[in-house]
């Protein structure tokens, strides 16, 4: 019975993920720890349904000895930490190749800028920028992904446009260094984890996620009491919202960590918080939503990211498009949407595949400059990439 549980459970915290796999920071489970038995932690971790770990490496056994316990117990270690000073030295940046190969790891992630006590400064970005941009490239070269963990001081004004953080994203070359975002220290100095996301899809390869309790207040230096750490979902930063948005955009794994004296207790409720988020509809409902805007607004690029490279467009007339030609007709203006309600969609997930059913009550500008209104009802058809976690529009029918 207990393992019929166990395998529910697993089911439904994968069906929550999905593409999008959970797990934790390894030092969410130091509670567990204590006792310094690390073959028991493993196994109570185990339990709990996770089995993706941060941290490439334990201080309590020979890695040898850890990694064989790793493997029997099912556990694939993802990323694991450097420092900014080894990010500086080509033959430290080896040594940290050789351990996250060690641990077949896909990610190397570094913490910290160094900087003068809460005075980071322009120059301490732009140092970030030309160090992460070097170590990136040697760890590329290597099979390994680099990301910066940022910790919201970063958010700073400086003599440009928006803050150092929007300059850090436009001159780190994403072949070579993207981020792993903390929500936590995205909400900290003021930020929206979810808008952040959608203001830069695919940059984010990986999150932590923690939530601050609701009344902390914002700052721009990077702290914060960690006992403000609460369970996922009942905080200020939206947990909900932050996993909606990373379906959306590309986020492959959820590192869950608490830095609160209560870790052992919240893991099991911050899980059970995501068991219970619909991610998957949630995701699609949105990307329809965004879609029907793109039709309006004639966004290319948009359009290009929500639809299928083997799409194909059927009209109510009976004509069907290719990918090519739905967009040529849109953005010539031959198709020109300026306004479009879909009410009530009807969503139907299997797997990758989903189908959505609504009525389109839609006005469409003539080429005199005269608008016409017509009704239709529509099916959709939406496949999930594996590489990404995107739904994608591959097929539309609409009639009369």
């Amino acid at each position: 019975m207990k393992k019929l549980a166990l395998l529910l459970f697993s089911l439904c915290l994968g069906f929550a993920a999905s593409a999008q796999e959970v797990g934790i920071i390894m030092g969410t489970a130091r509670d567990y720890m204590r006792t310094g038995d690390v073959e028991s932690t493993l196994i109570r971790l185990k339990n709990l349904g996770i089995t993706k770990l941060e941290g490439a490496g334990s201080r309590n056994m020979p890695r040898e000895e850890y990694k064989a316990l790793l493997d029997k117990y099912g556990f694939d270690v993802v990323c694991g930490g450097t420092s900014f000073e080894q990010l500086q030295s080509e033959e430290a940046i080896e040594k940290i190749i050789e351990n996250l190969k060690f641990f077949e790891a896909e990610y190397a992630v570094c913490y910290w800028i160094p900087h003068n006590g809460d005075d980071f400064t322009f120059e301490d970005i732009k140092k970030g920028v030309e160090v992460f941009n070097k170590a990136g490239k040697q760890f590329a070269e290597a099979g390994i992904s680099f990301l910066y963990h940022a910790h919201g001081y970063e958010f700073r004004v400086y003599p440009g446009p928006g803050t150092m953080y929007d300059y850090m994203l436009e001159h780190l070359d994403p072949r070579y260094c993207n981020i792993e975002m903390d929500v936590f220290w995205m909400r900290n100095p003021g930020q929206n984890p979810a808008e952040l996301m959608r203001k830069y899809p695919g940059r984010f390869p990986i999150t932590h996620l923690k939530d601050r309790m609701i009344g902390s207040v914002d700052n721009l230096n990077g702290r914060q009491d960690p006992q403000r750490n609460v369970v996922l979902g009942e905080g200020d930063v939206n947990i909900a919202e932050v996993m909606k948005a990373a379906r959306e955009t590309g986020v492959k794994y959820h590192f869950i960590e608490d830095e609160s004296s209560r870790t052992g207790v919240q893991l099991p409720m911050h899980l059970a918080f995501l068991r219970g988020l619909d991610l998957d509809r949630q995701a699609l409902d949105y990307s329809v939503e965004r879609f029907h805007k793109a039709l309006v607004d004639a966004d290319s690029v948009t359009l290009s990211y929500l639809t299928a490279e083997e799409l194909t467009y059927g009209h109510s007339s009976g004509a069907i498009e290719n990918k090519s030609i739905f967009k040529e007709a849109l953005l010539s203006g031959k198709s020109d949407f300026s306004r479009i309600d879909f009410s009530k969609p009807d969503i139907h997930i299997k797997g990758d595949v989903a189908w959505v059913r609504g009525n389109m009550d839609a006005d469409l500008v003539g080429n005199n400059g005269s608008t016409s209104n017509v009704k239709l009802k529509i099916l959709y058809v939406w496949v999930k990439e594996k590489e990404s976690g995107y739904w994608k529009l591959l097929a539309r029918q609409a009639v009369r």
